[in-house]
């Protein structure tokens, strides 16, 4: 196998590996979907639920494609630092949703959600000048978590 197919080989290993984490975690709360997140007070701007795997799909990939970026760099200033950052966020990305779903913990949720906001943004700040990509994916995540927050915050305010 030639190295430039080794690359996109791994690049599709570590979408898959994002997709697949996320995907599971976000399918071991579909029941509270269906039960206790349907009978909370919602914003007029949230979503029909078809909406959320089909942006977390998009997402997912974005971020597991950042990661892959954020590996393939050798010669960034604070590589290390990015790659802390980058780690952190999927950790608390990944905590989001059952602290949120499974044991219905709006304020902690919304507060996992403003630190991935600032991660995402110091990430964006970070990779601006030499990874456009990674800042750019960023942007767009950034974009959703913001949201989410507004969202979040919405349910844990009224409920």
């Amino acid at each position: 196998m030639h190295a430039k197919q080794r690359a996109y080989l791994s690049l599709v290993v570590w979408i898959a590996i994002v997709l697949t984490v996320g995907g599971g975690l976000g399918s071991l709360t579909k029941s509270e979907i269906n039960t206790w997140y349907t009978t909370l007070n919602q914003s007029a701007l949230t979503p029909p639920n078809y909406v959320f795997p089909i942006a977390w799909t998009i997402l997912y990939s974005m971020l597991g494609a950042s990661g892959w970026l954020i590996w393939q760099e050798v010669f960034v200033a604070k590589l290390n630092v990015i790659k802390t950052i980058y780690i952190s966020s999927l950790i608390l990305n990944l905590s989001w949703t059952p602290l949120f779903f499974h044991y219905h913990l709006t304020g902690l949720a919304l507060i996992a959600l403003g630190a991935m906001d600032i991660l995402a943004l110091t990430i964006i700040y970070l990779t601006y000048q030499k990874m456009k990509t990674v800042s750019f994916f960023m942007t767009v995540y950034l974009a959703w978590i913001l949201f989410a927050s507004y969202l979040n915050f919405y349910i844990w305010q009224y409920n």
